[in-house]
């Protein structure tokens, strides 16, 4: 069973640097206090970032990268998908309609 473990936000240096053992073959994660994580093959990594800032090199040459921007896939889109698997739709339809596109216009002229 395929297992997904996502982190969202950005990429922090004091941390990124521990989880290039994890995405090496070996999937171990060693902590600052030599404690040692082992991951199974079936455990995957999502990050979900703005930008690579603080990602170094290798870190980067680890992962496979897919770039994605408001213009080519919109959040509706996203959520359109998303509510097709959900049994309360068209409940939840209405409330992104009415409040979540809104909202989300009015925290996006603040970036």
């Amino acid at each position: 069973m395929q297992s997904w473990i996502i982190c969202d936000g950005d990429i922090d240096p004091e941390w990124i640097e521990s989880l290039n053992s994890v995405l090496d073959d070996n999937h171990l994660l060693t902590l600052p206090t030599g404690e040692r994580i082992s991951f199974g093959n079936n455990v995957n990594f999502i990050f979900e970032t703005a930008d690579l800032q603080y990602a170094s090199p290798a870190t980067v040459s680890r992962m496979g990268m897919i770039f994605l921007n408001n213009e080519d896939l919109p959040i509706q889109s996203i959520v359109k998908k998303w509510l097709s698997r959900i049994q309360e739709a068209k409940l939840m339809e209405t409330f992104m309609e009415n409040y979540f596109y809104s909202a989300l216009e009015i925290v996006l002229q603040y970036e």
